[in-house]
């Protein structure tokens, strides 16, 4: 039997969701707490789960705060030690006192780590296209992409982690007017060894 190997995360992020939808760009910003936990089988492949939620606050007079939640599977195969493959599906949902929006969203892109100082530093980027993008109330973006950089520090069976992160959506246009989201993070990540069987 391959081995196997847990890892449990909590991570807290600071969001910007930004709007255009052809009457200026609408912005609301907060704070998203999450968890989750990864299984690694054998020395290539990895499954995830993940839950965050948070409440985002209106910066701009035409925008409204509004509460995100999201539940995230997803799936990686290691190539090679710097290159892993990766797939995900995501639920998402936006409620405000005006509306309750959900979004599924299903990605498949690649993962580039790049380690240094012995390999207690890693550089981490990655992008992925969303081909599977379901927003109820808007019909399917034309455009759906996502991409993160940033370092992680490994020690002692923990790992720390900074990541900025952005997806954009670009909906055709209504009416002569398109739309566009998106939703960028900083996020703080601590990973914990479970152990290993």
């Amino acid at each position: 039997m391959a081995q196997r190997a847990v890892t449990a995360f909590a991570a807290l992020s600071v969001a910007e969701h930004r709007v255009d939808a052809g009457y200026g760009v609408e912005r609301a910003w907060g704070a998203i707490l999450g968890g989750g936990a990864s299984l690694r089988l054998g020395a290539r492949v990895e499954l995830g789960l993940r839950v965050q939620g948070g409440r985002l606050n209106a910066a701009t007079p035409s925008a409204v705060d509004r509460d995100v939640g999201e539940v995230g599977v997803e799936a990686g195969v290691r190539a090679v030690p710097w290159l892993t493959f990766r797939v995900g599906a995501q639920r998402r949902t936006y409620s405000s006192v005006i509306a309750r929006q959900g979004w599924t969203m299903v990605d498949v892109g690649a993962e580039v780590r790049l380690a240094f100082a012995r390999g207690t530093i890693s550089g981490v980027t990655r992008a992925a296209l969303v081909p599977l993008v379901s927003v109820s109330g808007l019909p399917r973006p034309d455009v759906a992409v996502t991409a993160a950089t940033g370092l992680q520090l490994r020690r002692r069976g923990l790992t720390l982690g900074a990541l900025y992160s952005l997806e954009r959506y670009d909906f055709p246009a209504q009416g002569a007017i398109p739309r566009v989201e998106q939703l960028a993070a900083l996020t703080l990540r601590l990973d914990v060894g479970l152990g290993r069987r």
